[in-house]
Parts: C-alpha cells; structure tokens; sequence
C-alpha cells in the first residue's frame, strides 16, 4: 500500500491519496470501504480524513468507519447532520425523508439549491455524500418515518440523530429508539433558539420531560435560522461522534439549551 508520512501537531502519521487507495483495492480485490478499513487497522489515514487526526487516532478513525447512524430528516438540521457525519467518516448512514426541497429551503437546508428543488432530499443527500466520499455505505430512503418502519431500520444502526419537524414525529422515533435500545440525539431550533439532548435506551421518561406527556402539535411553518440550525446539527454530531467512539454523552440527562439573542449556552438538568 503506497502511502506517505505527514505531520500534524507534531506527530507523525501515515497518509494515502484517493487514487493509491482505489488501486491498491483493486489489485487485491477489496471494495472501497474494505480498502479504507484496511488502511486505517495498519495506521494509515486516507487522505480525506488525515485532518482528524490526532483528535482521532487511526483506531478511533476505524471503529467511526464501522460504525453507523439514521439520520431522521434531511431538512435544516438533518441536511447538515448528514454531511457532518460523513465528512467525519462515519463509514454507513441511513438517510430518511419522504419530502422534497422546495424554494422556502433555501435559506437554511444546505442540500436546497435551484437543482434540488422538486427532488426528494433523501436522493439528493445520497448523491451529495457520496460525491464527497465514493467509500461511504448510503442508503437514502424516500419516504417518512413511521412506526411502521422505524423498527427496522432503527436494528440496523447504533445511533440516531433527530434532524425531524414536528412532534409526532420525534415521539415515534423516541418510541422506536427505546423498543430497538438504540441512542437518540435530540435536536430542535425555532427562531433564534436551538437545544439537544441524548436520549438512552434506559430513559423512557427522557421524552416527557421535554415536551408535554400527549403533545403531537405540528412544528411545521415555524422560522428556522440557519446559523442556529447549523449550531444545533454540529452540537448533535459531537455527541454521537462520543457515543459511537464509547466515551461519554455530554447531554444525557441534560438539555443543552442555546438562545441566539444573547450568544449564551445553557445546561439544564432533566433529573
């Protein structure tokens, strides 16, 4: 495997370019997701990630490379969870909205451009990601969440991110996430403001203690700032970087609560 040294922050690491990766796999019959494992379990960073090291080492890079995630909702917040986490190298991402992008979009949903609009945004983030990185495993699903479908494709992931737009919504991904012991990053903006959480299999009441025990109102129609949204997404992917790295939330069992008129972060006990 041809690869090369580098330096960052004083340390030495090993390096290899997109196309010496992409030969080196076909020559020993590995698809591209394999290649990337094997570079990474010998200690070498392909070259699109090289800048997360030493934050991550290249085991820490590997085990976020087997790793995988549902990100619910593709809009403000979902559309840049996606492309946060793949751009982190977390190595498979379920991409989940049965909505199209539409001209109202564009102020905020960084996958809302004049192409996009009329497409679905599950497509349309596949197709942006792997442009991004061809190793990735993407699998867009069109088409909403339900109880009906979350089961299955909550068993096939080790954590969710909630990039959702109304309550109905966020509780059946909840419920769903606590049938399937699965850990959910809440996330939710309005206007200035924005909050996460993490919500663990052992937490049945973590959901309640945000929003009212039968509360189902539609969010939809709201004003939704993108620097807020941008602020909320990236605070979500931190927290499940941490979760899928086995180290501990820094929001389970608070809410940590932004408000954007007077640049303060709060955290809130939900105990």
């Amino acid at each position: 495997m041809l690869a090369r040294t580098a330096v960052r922050s004083g340390q030495n690491l090993w390096v290899i370019r997109p196309d010496d990766l992409r030969d080196w796999a076909q020559s020993n019959n590995l698809a591209l997701p394999q290649a990337v494992a094997a570079a990474l379990q010998a200690g070498i960073f392909p070259e699109n990630l090289e800048r997360n090291f030493p934050a991550f080492t290249s085991q820490d890079q590997l085990r976020l490379w087997h790793s995988s995630a549902l990100v619910a909702g593709l809009g403000g917040l979902g559309g840049t969870l996606a492309e946060l986490l793949a751009r982190v190298g977390v190595g498979r991402l379920l991409l989940a909205d049965g909505d199209i992008f539409v001209t109202s979009n564009l102020n905020r949903q960084w996958l809302a451009n004049q192409a996009t609009l009329g497409q679905n945004k599950a497509q349309v983030a596949a197709q942006h990601l792997q442009g991004i990185n061809p190793a990735l495993d993407l699998e867009a699903i069109p088409a909403y969440l339900t109880p009906e479908n979350l089961t299955r494709y909550l068993s096939q992931v080790q954590v969710a991110v909630d990039g959702l737009d109304n309550l109905r919504a966020r509780r059946d991904l909840f419920e769903a996430a606590q049938r399937t012991g699965v850990p959910l990053v809440h996330g939710a903006v309005v206007a200035h403001f924005g909050q996460v959480t993490t919500i663990l299999p052992e937490d049945p009441e973590s959901f309640t203690s945000i929003y009212a025990d039968k509360a189902r109102e539609v969010e939809r129609g709201r004003e939704i700032l993108a620097p807020v949204a941008s602020l909320i997404a990236s605070l979500q992917v931190q927290e499940a970087i941490r979760l899928l790295l086995g180290r501990p939330p820094a929001y389970h069992g608070r809410l940590a609560y932004y408000d954007g008129d007077t640049g303060t972060l709060e955290l809130l006990s939900l105990k």
